[in-house]
């Protein structure tokens, strides 16, 4: 028809013009990126499918290498724990002070049977100022304290028709054989001024062995007094007392309290205590350098009068109520090193992935190499911190460990792109991480729920950036 062509007529698909075009023709080779619907070129799809590839093994090989620093901040936490149980043996170990007991010694009537008649205090106040201190050995530490102990009281001494009824007619009870028990740890630290109070008389403290008639009763670590009880009385009658003692300890300190009505305080001059026991203070007060702590206690449920054939029991103990404290590190190195360790492979993925975004959104070209002088960087920021640490504390350690890896990876990232834009961002983004991953360490409660956020953050920004990325191969 005038006018008209044949290609009016039948319209020819895109694709087709594709088709026809000898891929042997300069020109028409020339024309493809140009025309609506053609492919990317393989080849370019090729390279960044094989650079891709190439990243992630780099990357898991590099986090495999750092496992090796792993193993050593592990040896050192070790370490730091066997130095502490050496301590404990030449200082003294964790205290546990049991409630203060009065034994009388007896025998039954076929004879034979011997045990001891253990009267649990009716009233009971305690009062404990520890005096905590750093001791160290070599780069590594424990906290010691000295804890001087005063303890006020009263016993309700039943009747002997009372006793009798508990150890059977006809028994033999060795009233001056009495002692005034205290069960303990450790005995380390004790003084010429400890002494006990009975009745308004002053009486020394003695070791168990020197005033139990067998010694084998006397196992463990205790304090005994003999009180001045010459007969069971005929009425049920109240002895007062009053007992002080000095001891030592390592991390921490605990006591037990049995008796009708029972309180407890303990003080010390330190930040970050940690309240521990089966009841807990009843108003602990914590300022920036001090504490105090007080419990009260009442247990109706024991009796106040037993009868038990070993003179030292430790197996009773975890029925008694107990409370205690332990001196915590302000900022606990080796904990802290560890937790920080965990997140080592966050800095290798967001170096990775910096780079990669160079690469994608500018002309810069970055070896594999090169990527893989980046991740050892990384690495060596936890074995930096470690070393630093130890001897300067973790905050220091933190600080001079993250500006060396910061300086070393942006000069390195200059050098690199030899761009002053992509040197600053990624000196950014870098330092950022390193703040926040401070803070995030320093966080107890709410670490998780920040970190998480934090990362859905960091990866909604990646998907905006990469939306001006052509994955098909084309470039905008």
């Amino acid at each position: 028809m005038p006018g008209r062509h044949a290609g009016d007529l039948f319209p020819i698909p895109p694709w087709s013009v594709r088709m026809t075009v000898p891929s042997d023709n300069p020109a028409a080779s020339s024309l493809g990126p140009a025309i609506a619907g053609a492919s990317p070129p393989p080849a370019r799809r090729n390279r960044r499918s094989a650079k891709f590839l190439q990243i992630v093994l780099l990357l898991v090989v590099t986090l495999i290498a750092g496992l090796p620093v792993s193993g050593i901040i592990g040896e050192r936490s070790d370490r730091q724990a066997e130095m502490q149980e050496e301590l404990a043996r030449s200082w003294s170990p964790e205290q546990t002070v049991r409630t203060p007991v009065l034994a009388v010694p007896y025998l039954a009537a076929d004879g034979k049977t011997r045990g001891y008649l253990k009267i649990a205090p009716a009233t009971l106040a305690t009062q404990a100022a520890l005096t905590p201190e750093r001791k160290r050995r070599g780069l590594f530490s424990a906290t010691v304290y000295t804890a001087a102990l005063e303890m006020t009281g009263s016993f309700a001494v039943p009747s002997a028709s009372s006793l009798e009824k508990l150890v059977g007619r006809g028994s033999s009870i060795s009233w001056q054989d009495s002692v005034f028990l205290l069960q303990l740890s450790g005995l380390a630290g004790m003084t010429a001024e400890d002494r006990v109070v009975w009745n308004g008389e002053t009486i020394p403290w003695r070791g168990c062995q020197e005033l139990v008639a067998r010694a084998e009763d006397c196992w463990g670590a205790a304090l005994a007094a003999r009180p001045t009880m010459a007969a069971a009385p005929a009425a049920s009658v109240e002895m007062k007392f009053q007992a002080t003692v000095t001891l030592r300890g390592t991390g921490a300190f605990h006591q037990t309290l049995d008796g009708r009505q029972a309180t407890a305080a303990i003080k010390a001059p330190w930040p970050t205590p940690s309240f521990v026991g089966t009841v807990l203070p009843s108003d602990p007060t914590v300022t920036a350098d001090a504490f105090e702590a007080r419990w009260t206690v009442s247990d109706y449920s024991r009796p106040p009068l037993r009868s038990d054939a070993a003179l030292l029991d430790s197996a009773e103990a975890q029925y008694l109520p107990s409370v205690g404290v332990e001196l915590l590190e302000a900022v606990p190195t080796y904990r802290m090193i560890n937790r920080a360790s965990k997140y080592a492979s966050l800095f290798v993925v967001l170096s990775f992935t910096v780079y990669a975004l160079f690469e994608l959104l500018s002309s810069v070209r970055i070896h594999i190499v090169q990527y893989g002088l980046l991740g050892l960087s990384m690495t060596l920021f936890s074995l930096l911190l470690v070393s630093f640490a130890e001897p300067f504390g973790y905050v220091a350690g933190y600080w001079i460990s993250a500006a060396l890896v910061l300086v070393q990876a942006t000069a390195y990232t200059a050098a690199v792109t030899r761009r002053t834009r992509s040197t600053l961002v990624f000196a950014a983004a870098l330092a950022s991480l390193f703040a926040f991953l401070h803070l995030l360490i320093g966080l107890e409660n709410y670490s998780l729920l920040v970190g998480t956020i934090a990362l859905f953050l960091v990866l909604s920004a990646v998907m905006a950036v990469t939306q001006r990325v052509d994955w098909q191969g084309d470039e905008s």
